[in-house]
């Protein structure tokens, strides 16, 4: 029989306010590599700062009251939001073999964290007890090549089955790890400029993804919403790489503070178990948490609606939980800028997010029709769905000047409504 796992550590934030401090520290318990037990506490040194916050205001205030959560087949939002995602957690499993000779659980929490390196994304960084956290950009852009390349020998090592070596596991393990996500990713630095890179995925996309997401982007842009915009490097390995500029750095000076971001996936845990949020997931779910949880009440519900029509109107139908965050700044949370929002070529499918009983929100002819939706008056539900609908209807340009081949313009255009 397995015997239980307890592991402590200790939890840095990294802010323009606060500096670099210890935050909180955290035990957790596992039992056969799957996480039970979860203990959380803030530090009297942090609680006592006056601009201190609490890290998750749904299931973490900030008290000084100990926190523990039963975790039946589930991971506080905390942690789940620091973890990579199925692709990272191959990557770690894989430099583990290499660098160690040995095999790591992909499902436990304890080992993850043990292959973990120190660039992420946000201002949170968990270190083993008593360590000191280093808080690193990722790769040097100039490795950019040794990064997608090392991308595609995880993603499908068959194509490369004699180049797989430690040294392309170390450049993405080191860069590209700290990001969410099933896409092959990278966090990349030149100077000041810091950038998360999209690397194309060579058998399973259904076009250019850079160049069709960076046109997306500007095409979001374009119907107002707030986005983070970048550019594509070509010739990289004969491919194109998507370098999107980060919205969780600030830079002063020669110092790089970071901005805490908390995903709707992690604020909608089931209390008792802390399993994702089960049920249906609407938009709804992030009004109420914007009514909350937000200092700027009515612009994150602008921002939100414009989201919802966009999505729908590009048919993206990958919209979900961790799709939409929270970003900490000097006044408090607001929802943070949209990101990965690319269509689906297929039709037919229901979009992960619904809207109140309908498992498709409204395209924008609807919404404006509508009257009052996220309680917003429909003079502006009105105006903010004419705006995207008049964005939208510009995709054949902004893609063309965004250099999409004509092939995936057409294929795209095929699934726009609006």
């Amino acid at each position: 029989m397995t015997e239980p796992i307890k592991a402590r550590y200790d939890i840095y934030v990294n802010t323009i306010s606060l500096g670099v401090m210890k935050a909180a520290e955290a035990i957790l318990l596992e039992e056969g590599g799957l996480l039970t037990r979860f203990g959380f506490r803030y530090t009297e040194n942090y609680i006592d700062q006056p601009l201190a916050f609490a890290l998750d205001p749904v299931q973490l205030p900030l008290t000084r009251s100990e926190f523990l959560f039963a975790c039946r087949n589930g991971i506080p939002g905390i942690l789940d939001d620091y973890l990579p995602d199925d692709w990272g957690r191959k990557v770690l499993a894989r430099l583990a073999l290499y660098r160690h000779q040995k095999k790591i659980n992909r499902h436990s929490c304890v080992d993850t964290l043990s292959e973990l390196g120190n660039s992420r994304i946000g201002a949170l960084q968990w270190v083993s007890d008593g360590k000191a956290p280093q808080y690193e950009s990722g790769a040097a852009l100039s490795h950019l090549s040794e990064a997608e390349l090392a991308a595609q020998l995880i993603d499908k090592p068959e194509n490369y089955p004699e180049q797989l070596d430690e040294l392309s596991l170390l450049y993405l393990a080191n860069a590209g790890t700290g990001v969410g996500g099933a896409r092959p990713k990278a966090l990349l630095y030149e100077g000041a400029e810091h950038y998360l890179a999209k690397f194309n995925r060579l058998s399973q996309d259904p076009y250019n993804n850079a160049r069709v997401e960076l046109a997306c982007l500007k095409l979001a842009e374009l119907a107002g919403l707030e986005v983070f915009s970048g550019r594509v490097r070509e010739g990289v390995n004969g491919r194109e790489v998507l370098l999107l500029n980060r919205f969780d750095i600030i830079t002063k000076g020669r110092c790089h503070y970071r901005k805490h971001l908390i995903t709707a996936n992690a604020m909608l845990k089931e209390p008792s178990s802390q399993r994702d949020h089960s049920g249906v997931f609407r938009y709804d779910d992030i009004v109420t948490l914007i009514r909350r949880y937000s200092f700027d009440v009515e612009k994150d519900l602008t921002q939100l609606l414009r989201m919802m029509l966009f999505n729908r109107a590009i048919n993206n139908t990958d919209n979900h939980e961790r799709n939409f965050s929270f970003m900490h700044t000097e006044n408090g949370y607001r929802l943070a800028p949209a990101y990965d929002m690319v269509p689906t070529l297929s039709t037919g499918e229901y979009p992960a997010a619904g809207y109140h009983y309908s498992p498709q929100p409204p395209l924008p002819s609807e919404a404006k029709t509508m009257g009052k939706v996220f309680g917003l008056p429909k003079t502006q539900v009105r105006k903010i769905a004419e705006e995207v609908e008049n964005a939208v209807q510009q995709w054949s340009v902004i893609a063309a000047q965004t250099g999409v081949e004509c092939s995936d313009i057409a294929a795209v255009a095929k699934v726009i409504k609006w």
